[in-house]
């Protein structure tokens, strides 16, 4: 596994790009926390070449200046796709990554071999809305993020340090990722994608964990309905973050997939 720097747009951004392996290429997108858990890295990287941007903003991606909105999101993920050479890919994709992975599929549906979407923003709907994690403090973010709150993950995600120094980083790091997150996701996504998503042609994969709190799973049948040719995987013991808590049982449901 290795870090390189991709320059889009002839510049404007330098992106961060994590890659490991080989054979056919892959992108692997992030949600909305920047994290892509080492285990799914390595667990792609058996059968492909994984290659994992940040987005602007995120960890030493730059140029987020020059991003207003979600639809300019959308027009980063395809410049960074021709930075990269990446034509006919499979993409798996996380929480806003997997939204944006949906978009881009719609935009330009030959791109796209196959789509796995793991807790996918994107859809609406009042019955199952899903939670407004701006808001929420660290102690019940991570609640709503774990199928365990009392698991050692969840509670290493909810403690903050008690020294001031770690406090400011904590804070810091937090504020960050929820300012970037903010300028794609706020208010609570629904930019749309129901308009659009006729034109998805990849065989699609939707994943969510048993216990998603933050994304309901019952938004599956939704994404279904609104997306031709998909499956769905329901991974027990998982929750918002199944690459994390079920990182094996995930890895097995995407490669049968993409095999």
């Amino acid at each position: 596994m290795n870090t390189t720097t991709v320059s889009v747009r002839g510049g404007a951004f330098s992106t961060e790009c994590i890659e490991a392996g080989s054979g056919s290429p892959l992108l692997l997108l992030h949600g909305w926390n920047g994290v892509i858990p080492d285990t799914m890295i390595e667990g792609l990287a058996r059968t492909h070449r994984v290659i994992a941007p940040l987005i602007p903003g995120y960890g030493n991606s730059t140029g987020d200046e020059h991003l207003n909105d979600f639809v300019d999101l959308i027009y980063w993920g395809l410049d960074f796709m021709d930075a990269a050479g990446l034509k006919n890919v499979p993409i798996v994709a996380h929480s806003l990554g997997a939204m944006l992975a949906a978009e881009l599929a719609a935009a330009q549906p030959d791109r796209i071999s196959k789509l796995v979407l793991i807790a996918p923003f994107g859809l609406w709907n009042e019955q199952h809305p899903v939670v407004d994690f701006f808001v929420e403090s660290p102690a019940g973010l991570a609640a709503a993020m774990y199928a365990n709150p009392s698991s050692d993950a969840a509670q290493a995600a909810a403690s903050v340090p008690q020294d001031d120094a770690g406090r400011v980083a904590f804070y810091y790091e937090r504020a960050k990722s929820l300012r970037i997150a903010a300028k794609y996701l706020w208010p609570i996504p629904n930019r749309g994608l129901a308009r659009r998503s006729h034109r998805i042609s990849a065989p699609t994969l939707l994943v969510w964990g048993e216990q998603d709190r933050i994304c309901p799973p019952a938004l599956a049948s939704d994404f279904q309905a609104a997306i031709k040719n998909t499956s769905i995987a329901i991974i027990p013991g998982a929750g918002h973050l199944p690459g994390a808590e079920q990182p094996q049982a995930l890895l097995s449901v995407i490669n049968g997939f993409l095999a």
